[in-house]
Parts: C-alpha cells; structure tokens; sequence
C-alpha cells in the first residue's frame, strides 16, 4: 500500500485538473500535499499535440479557439507564466463563404450587442428581410432563460423567435456549431442561448477571437512545469481502476498496476463515461451520476492540409460547406513553422455524418471546398494533408442535458467533480473546464477535510 499523508489526489492532467492544482496553491495548500496522476503520457487531456511523422509538423488533435470572454482561462495562462500561447483578434472578424461569394461577421467598437450591427446588416448571404429578422432575433440573447429553454432545440427555439430556415443555418448554426459541437437542430435552446449572450450579447471585447500561437501540448507542458516548480507531484501513465468508498467517503483509489493511493481528497477530472468506469458500481447507478450516463458524445474532424504555395491570406474563415467548417492559416498561427499561408487545419464540428467517409474522400471534399473559397489554392500542389479524428471531443448538449450535467460536491464525502462537461453552466471549451477545476478547488477548500499546511 502507498500512502500519501493528507494529500489532495487530482485525476488527470488536462486543463480541468491544471487549474484545480493552481487553485489550491493560489490559496495555500502546501503543493506537496498536491498530486496529480494522469492516465497519458503527457499532460492536456483531450486538448493535445503530436509531430507528424510524414511532415514532421507539429499537429493539435483539434483546433481549439478562445474567445475574449474566456478570461479565467486567459489568467490561469498569466498565473502560470505560460507565455506567448495566444493572440486575440483586435476586433472579432471571420470571412464566411458561401454560394461563391465572402461575407463577414465582424464586430465594431460599439457597445453590446451593437457591436455586430453594421455586419448583420451588411451580410450578404442573406436577403434584406432575412437580415432584419435576425437582428430581431438577437434581442432573444439579452436576457436568456437558459434552463427553462434546455427542453427544446435551438433551431425550434430560433424559429419561434421569426428566424428563417436560411438565416437559422447561414449564421446562428455556422457559429453555433463551432461553440457547442452540435447543430441546431439536436442542441439546447438553453445552453446555446446561454452561450451567444455570454459571448457575443455584451459587447467587441468578450467577442473577440483568440488564436493559439503554440501547439495546445506545449502550453500544457509548461503549465505542469510551472506546478512542478513550485512543488506539486505528478504521475504519467498512471490508471486509476477504481475510486474506493467506505461509508459513503473517500478512502483511496486503486491503480491499474495493482497499487493503492490512501486519500481521503479526491478532484475527479476524467470525461463523464471515465467517472461512471471508475466508481463503485453501487454508487453509478445513484443521483447524481446516473444521469451522467445519457449524456452522448459529438465528434469533431480535423483535416491538416499542407501546400506547396501560398493559398490562404486570412488568419481564419467559415465556409458553409461540410455543413460548416472552419479553416485556420495554421502556418501563421505558428510563426516559426515558416508554413504562412500553406499549412492550414480545418475544424467540422458535429462531424457524425462524415464518419463512413474514407480519409481520401473527406481530404477531396476539404480540398475542394478551399478550393472554392480561396482562388490561388485551385492551381496549388497539395504536398501532404492527415486527417484527425476526435471521436469523443465534447458531450452532446442536447435538450434535456442542463440538469444532467452534475454539479462539484458530490454525495461522495472527498470526492469533488471537474471537467468541461459538469455545471459549470459553458459549453464544452477549455474556459468551462478551467472554471470547473477552480470551482472544484474552491468547494474542497470549503469542506471539512481540507488543512492548510
């Protein structure tokens, strides 16, 4: 048996259980009292890199984007001095194509929601009248009922408030999507209401788009390093098997390698169906982790292309094809791949319908589609392209999730909850989970077991 005396045991080290670590050291915890295993090799959860072998570039298993309203993620990057990670878009400003012509959806240096006015009413992809009941409809955000709209769709919802069939899918689903992962059709009103106020509703500066200038691994590299610095214990390759319980409170959790941690402190931030397979049996099938169980999962297709020109002047743009994707001049983003222009990663979120696709068929279609949008990449050379699929990239938010989603404190004495997928009232991004691992943080601290030693 391995004991460690009064030690606060976080599960894994993605960005949920980075900021929960951080949190406790921010208020005082001694950071040998502070653990981390991870199930990986490495640190990031599902927001991760790796080096092709063919191009040797250095590829994210999925293009993550902030906002400038993600501003606990953004201080978590400063407390930890992990340096030069992002930029923020001076003003939010995406090209969207569609039917052979660019529009855009940019913001202005005016307050609220006023801020997208001029572009709404200058959007080309749709007609006058369509444009004016959008800008009708977007009064709906100033003041969502987020949980009383969980229990219809988004587009159901849209469609009640004078959205046309075209605005609902040239603008509220393009953008909706590439937020919740899923379309509006099969998404909560709710969440997706909740989202565009928090993001788009209060003004330029929350709406401003943040580009990561560094592989996502990279900055989680360093943000472990900062934790290990300054004390904090980490294990790679490490398993939990099992969360052991006596009397309704944590007592330890057992190692796939047969081994015992003694704790009776416990922030779990695995995915939800990882917390189901690491709980006794008995209590999976109790409130409040029973209803963890219907949440579904909604993958997300990356496609990396690489050129052998320059093809792409933007720092990103939407296209409605493939249902809607997002492309990324990912050789700008990275400036010292010296690829600017060349190397671009394409993001199609709710990708379920393209999963019978063959690597080749999906690279065709991509390339096809930039084609169409960007002039100079129909006479290019691909040199290479790799597609990456994240099968189980976010949950589902369908109708019905809002009260699915667990909150921190659980039934479990000691055991506490974080991961972009619980209550944190976000959608899943790398914000919620940074906010659930410090709302976890804070919730420890507030219970009885936590010392400051």
């Amino acid at each position: 048996m391995e004991r460690i005396s009064d030690s606060i045991v976080i599960i894994g080290a993605g960005w949920a259980g980075i900021a929960t670590a951080e949190a406790l050291l921010s208020k005082g915890i001694n950071p040998k009292r502070i653990v981390l295993l991870e199930r990986t090799p490495y640190p990031g959860g599902r927001a991760f890199s790796f080096v092709d072998r063919e191009t040797g570039l250095a590829l994210d298993n999925g293009q993550h984007v902030l906002l400038g309203c993600c501003d606990r993620f953004i201080a978590l990057l400063k407390r930890l001095d992990v340096r030069s990670g992002y930029r923020l878009q001076p003003l939010l400003d995406i090209p969207v194509y569609h039917d052979g012509q660019m529009s855009r959806i940019a913001s202005k240096r005016l307050v609220g929601p006023l801020h997208l006015l001029p572009a709404l009413l200058a959007y080309r992809h749709l007609s006058p009248s369509e444009r004016a009941s959008t800008l009708a409809g977007a009064l709906a955000f100033m003041r969502p009922r987020a949980e009383k709209l969980d229990a219809v769709s988004f587009a159901k919802w849209l469609q009640s408030t004078g959205q046309s069939d075209t605005a609902i899918r040239l603008v509220w689903d393009l953008v909706g999507t590439a937020i919740l992962n899923g379309h509006a059709g099969e998404i909560s009103a709710g969440l997706a209401a909740h989202s565009f106020h928090i993001g788009f509703m209060r003004g330029w500066q929350p709406a401003r788009l943040g580009l990561f200038t560094r592989p996502l691994g990279d900055l989680a590299r360093d943000a472990i390093d900062r934790l290990v610095a300054r004390g904090v214990t980490i294990r790679y390759s490490t398993y939990v098997e099992r969360v052991q319980v006596a009397k309704n409170k944590v007592c330890g959790l057992s190692l796939r390698d047969g081994s015992f941690v003694a704790t009776e402190q416990v922030v779990s931030t695995v995915p939800h169906d990882a917390l189901l397979r690491v709980l006794p049996d008995e209590w999976a099938g109790k409130e409040p982790f029973h209803g963890i169980a219907k949440l579904r999962w909604s993958p997300i297709l990356n496609v990396f292309l690489n050129y052998d020109r320059q093809v792409l002047a933007e720092d990103v743009f939407a296209a409605t094809d493939f249902d809607g994707m997002f492309v990324f001049n990912r050789g700008r983003l990275l400036p010292d791949s010296g690829q600017d222009g060349r190397w671009l990663s394409v993001s199609i979120s709710a990708a379920d319908r393209f999963r019978d696709w063959t690597h080749q068929e999906i690279i065709r279609g991509v390339q096809e589609a930039i084609g169409k949008a960007c002039k100079d990449a129909r006479d290019a050379k691909l040199l290479a392209a790799k597609v990456v699929w994240q099968p189980k990239a976010t949950f589902l938010a369908e109708p019905g999730t809002w009260h699915l989603r667990p909150q921190t404190v659980t039934p479990i004495t000691g055991l506490f909850l974080a991961g972009d997928w619980t209550r944190t009232d976000w959608p899943a991004c790398l914000e919620g989970a940074v906010r659930s691992g410090e709302t976890a943080a804070l919730a420890l601290l507030r219970s009885r077991q936590a010392f400051l030693v």
